[in-house]
């Protein structure tokens, strides 16, 4: 299959960049944080969506999940950032963080909708 008969390479492609941002932003935040446990869930989360967007078929359904989770993240962001337990860096960082999350979540739901326009399998 050629990139450009694959329906689900927008999709892919989004969803791989999610998984590289996902395992770059776990690794600092291990590597800056003592919340090891949260840094392993990102990054678990990270080598999930890598291993969806490496499917040969990827299944909307679960990519979808991938969207709210990124909706969740970003969501979650808002209280964080306005209780003030974050230093001024730590709330850029945040905000920062939440709008590419944003992006790669608007990104992923386009591909979906992209391949159920097509009429593609998933």
């Amino acid at each position: 299959m050629t990139p450009n008969s694959d329906p689900q390479r927008r999709l892919r492609m989004s969803l791989a960049g999610n998984a590289g941002f996902s395992v770059l932003s776990g690794l600092v935040f291990a590597l800056g944080s003592s919340a090891v446990a949260s840094a392993i869930g990102l990054l678990g989360f990270a080598a999930s969506i890598g291993w969806l967007a490496s499917r040969p078929t990827i299944f909307l359904p679960v990519a979808m999940t991938i969207v709210w989770c990124d909706l969740a993240w970003v969501a979650g962001t808002i209280p964080v950032v306005m209780a003030g337990v974050l230093s001024g860096t730590g709330n850029i960082a945040a905000v920062a963080v939440a709008a590419v999350v944003l992006s790669f979540a608007l990104l992923q739901y386009l591909g979906i909708r992209r391949v159920r326009r097509l009429g593609a399998t998933g």
